[in-house]
């Protein structure tokens, strides 16, 4: 396949409506992309660039998350980020959704976009729309207002400049990098292939590279992920809080979503366990496992507690006890450069120190995805990912306690952290106890 027969048209209809000022702010976003960090694991792997194809990488290298990824359409967007600072960052976007660059931005220097080949009559071939969108002209000039005026200056800054597909803007993008020849790695291989001859490089599977890069999050996204955390840990509250005897786990569920939605945010899922299922109703005294995860802006909030609505046996408070010294142990012991491995083993053996021998604890980070680190994709032994982790200044994370044992419940606490230069900073509340409500 090659794109280069394709050729974008010049401008020419909407000119009169350009106003460069008037749009300046269509690439003031501040990046979410931890930039040194990208550099780096780049060297690590000998990669030339990234780019991004799926939703929450294209979010992540760019700042802006348009309404076709969104609409979960693939290959219509695309973020190329160069290891070279010099060459143009890209983003590429469907010409008729640029107007969504009016209220989330993006930072990358070259915005490409796309319409659709059309015939190109003084040559006799195709050539691309040269109007971004269908909608890119002015109908009743006589009652225009200033929204109309500057869609039109966004209309105008993409007429001539659009590719004729998606593969062919980013073909473009990548060409003025000077990528076509490099060592590229992509968070989805058929990327590449979208590509055909307009790339002569070597593709790299690079799904666990951007994971790679993610652990490690900026100021920007450490203060997204602290409203995650507070918010979704508000609608758990919240839920809780309208927990009684009789209720239907799911409507526990349920009543998270609908405080999740005041909250400007969306629940992910609420599990709300009860020996070891998901169905019924809330019964008398049973410990009540609640892991619940929102989002907020693209980023995870991750937070679980542990309900009895009656009295809880002394068994149940001693492990609820033993779950927050275990978080606490561990928390003490994280900073950089600790192994991700070395906390987990300092909660499990605090748990087994109380007394629970089959206790458990698991780290694992929060960001774009519930499990923002590297994660086997089929390929790969768990075993060796894990034994790479290491915790990292910016790493924001969850100690997970989940447990589950036939016979006597299912129990879970977890918050979220994030960890500074000399220890560990709480993103979520840390009130680990047992929530006791009156049957």
């Amino acid at each position: 396949m090659t794109h280069a027969s394709l050729a974008p048209a010049t401008p020419g209809r909407l000119a009169r409506w350009s106003d460069p000022e008037l749009i300046r702010h269509l690439q003031a976003a501040a990046p979410l992309v931890n930039r040194p960090r990208a550099e780096a694991v780049m060297d690590k792997y000998g990669l030339d660039a990234l780019v991004a194809a799926l939703p929450s990488n294209i979010y992540y290298l760019s700042s802006h998350l348009g309404i076709s990824a969104m609409m979960g359409r693939p290959y219509s967007s695309f973020a190329v980020l160069p290891r070279n600072p010099a060459a143009p960052a890209s983003l590429v976007v469907n010409g008729s959704m640029v107007y969504h660059l009016d209220y989330c931005p993006t930072w990358m220097d070259n915005i490409e976009t796309f319409t659709w080949p059309v015939p190109d009559p003084a040559t006799g071939g195709m050539r691309a729309e040269p109007l971004p969108s269908p909608w890119a002209q002015v109908v009743r000039e006589d009652s225009l207002t200033d929204r109309d005026r500057l869609l039109m200056a966004i209309y105008a800054n993409f007429e001539g400049r659009n590719a004729a597909s998606a593969g062919a803007a980013l073909a473009s993008a990548m060409g003025k990098a000077g990528l076509t020849r490099s060592r590229v790695g992509f968070d989805d291989m058929r990327t590449a292939r979208i590509l055909g001859s307009d790339f002569a490089g070597t593709p790299i599977d690079a799904l666990n590279v951007f994971r790679e890069v993610r652990m490690v999050k900026t100021e920007p996204e450490i203060a997204i992920l602290r409203e995650a955390a507070r918010r979704n840990e508000a609608a758990l509250d919240y839920a809780i809080s309208r927990m009684h005897l009789g209720e239907p786990l799911e409507q526990v569920e349920l009543d998270h979503r609908a405080k999740w939605g005041e909250l400007e945010g969306k629940s992910l899922w609420l599990i709300v366990n009860q020996r070891g299922l998901n169905s019924g109703v809330v019964e008398k005294d049973e410990p009540t496992k609640l892991d619940s995860v929102g989002e907020y802006k693209g980023y995870k909030g991750d937070v679980g507690r542990t309900v009895v609505v009656g009295t809880p046996s002394d068994e149940v408070a001693r492990r609820a006890e033993a779950n927050s010294a275990a978080l606490a142990a561990a928390y003490a012991e994280i900073r950089p450069g600790v192994p991700f491995a070395h906390a987990d083993a300092v909660a499990t053996d605090v748990l087994r120190q109380h007394g629970f021998a089959r206790g458990l604890g698991s780290a694992h980070c929060v960001g774009l995805e519930h499990t923002d680190q590297p994660w086997p994709t089929g390929l790969e032994d768990p075993a060796e990912i894990a034994a790479t982790l290491v915790y990292e200044e910016g790493t924001v994370f969850t100690l997970d306690m989940p447990y589950h044992e036939v016979g006597y419940g299912t129990s879970h606490v977890e918050d979220m952290m994030v960890v500074r230069k000399d220890g560990v900073e709480a993103l979520s509340s840390m009130d680990t106890s047992l929530r006791v409500i009156p049957a």
